[in-house]
């Protein structure tokens, strides 16, 4: 089966709809002119205008000074504050991050929020976007992890490190592979689940039979203008039971997750009961 993250993404934004007179307004910061970095701020402009809040862009040099960034993020009064990653090699991005007010950090990267996910898992209104977008195509499929073998491949703190931790709050069997992981298509042919974050075309050659993949890579395929995921899709498409394709499959579901930060962050604000995954199992719950 090939999961179709349009159309979920679509169906979760229409829930998302904001229709009082007052509404959040997320606050994004751009530095350089990186075509790719654009599109990532016009597809989030867009799923803004779906749901009904306002947006607001701040474009900035590629030669900006660190101090000048920080100042002026430390400025902003939005509901929702983020900067479109990566930025230039002279910007120190842990810094930049944590000069966003952790309760506005609607990405979810600052330090106190992963801190806070190391306890409290999915029990937090806000959950790291892509993560987040992995967890809901598990759940709308049904995939309970309980003690499945689950293989993730990247440790970075935007994907592999915080999702690890959340599917071991679900009770899952986790082995995260990196760069120096030897024996690397085992532990792939040995998992029940795949999730692959590391940027690195056809990593994920073959799985076992109905093994779930999930793809989150995302890289210049051969092809000029051609994007491509971590998987081989046309091989393992025939292997998995299930597969996101790229794109059009964890990317649309992670602008979606940022958006529901955003309503969470300002339902909070508001004194309103903020989203928590209703699926989740009161042992979970109990932890």
């Amino acid at each position: 089966m090939i999961f179709n993250g349009n159309q979920l993404a679509n169906s979760i934004l229409q829930t998302l709809r904001v229709t009082s007179k007052i509404k959040p307004k997320l606050g994004i910061c751009l530095v350089g002119d990186s075509p790719a970095s654009k599109s990532y701020v016009n597809r989030k402009l867009k799923a803004c205008q779906e749901i009904n809040v306002d947006a607001e862009v701040f474009n900035f040099s590629e030669n900006i000074e660190q101090d000048q960034l920080i100042k002026h993020i430390q400025s902003m009064n939005h509901d929702g504050i983020l900067v479109q990653l990566p930025l230039p090699l002279h910007l120190n991005k842990l810094d930049i991050i944590h000069s966003i007010p952790y309760e506005k950090d609607v990405d979810c990267l600052h330090m106190h929020n992963l801190q806070r996910i190391l306890v409290y898992g999915e029990l937090c209104e806000m959950l790291p976007c892509t993560p987040a977008a992995v967890l809901q195509i598990l759940d709308y499929y049904d995939v309970n992890v309980i003690g499945k073998k689950v293989t993730v491949i990247g440790r970075s703190f935007l994907v592999g490190l915080p999702l690890s931790l959340l599917l071991q709050k679900r009770n899952a069997t986790v082995t995260v592979c990196h760069r120096e992981t030897l024996n690397l298509d085992q532990h792939i042919m040995n998992a029940d689940i795949i999730i692959s974050a590391a940027g690195h075309p056809k990593l994920v050659r073959n799985v076992k039979q109905g093994a779930i993949v999930i793809d989150v890579g995302i890289s210049q395929g051969e092809k000029k203008g051609r994007i491509v995921g971590d998987v081989d899709f046309d091989v393992v498409k025939n292997q998995a039971s299930l597969i996101t394709p790229v794109p059009g499959g964890v990317g649309p579901m992670t602008v979606c997750m940022l958006m529901r930060n955003l309503c969470n962050i300002w339902k909070k604000k508001q004194g309103q009961p903020v989203y928590i995954n209703p699926k989740l199992s009161d042992a979970y719950l109990n932890d």
